[in-house]
């Protein structure tokens, strides 16, 4: 376990020369760890579980993602702070609950219902119905296409490495 922690640590120091970015090596070495040690990535036991995991694996990433983006540790953690409604700071552009209008928030419970492997399963298309595969598919195919448009169309960011 030490060698993890080594190269998740040697990992955030990689990736940039602030703070927190040791800290966003070391959150997900933490976590590599803790399913190490539990045995937490080998235990598939059911729908409920794998679902529970999926949602844990997407809180590990969410936050990592907003250590690794941030400018400093600080604002970091009144970003994660804002993110579940403990704080309104000044230092966030915008309000959280505030920013999202219809079409996001309909667009984000979407999304989080269909990551969710409890959901796609309750999709699960019978035998003689197997032809619905290749109309989700296209489906899917143009979503796809849809948001590649839109985030091409959309105003400019700079690629994350530009920063350094």
């Amino acid at each position: 376990y030490f060698n993890l922690g080594v190269v998740f640590l040697l990992t955030g120091f990689w990736h940039g020369a602030a703070w927190n970015f040791v800290v966003w090596g070391i959150w997900h070495g933490l976590f590599i760890i803790f399913e190490k040690i539990t045995g937490w990535h080998k235990n598939n036991t059911g729908r409920w579980i794998n679902s529970i995991k999926h949602l844990y694996t997407i809180f590990v990433f969410v936050i990592g993602w907003v250590m690794f983006r941030a400018e400093n540790l600080d604002y970091a953690w009144r970003y994660i702070q804002n993110m579940f409604g403990l704080i309104s700071n000044k230092i966030i552009l915008y309000e959280t609950p505030f920013y999202f209008d219809n079409i996001e928030i309909i667009a984000f419970v979407a999304a989080l219902l269909c990551s969710v492997p409890l959901f796609s399963n309750m999709l699960h298309i019978p035998q003689e119905r197997k032809w619905l595969n290749g109309l989700v598919n296209v489906w899917l195919l143009f979503l796809f296409i849809l948001s590649t448009a839109a985030i091409a169309a959309s105003t400019y960011s700079p690629f994350i490495y530009f920063r350094f």
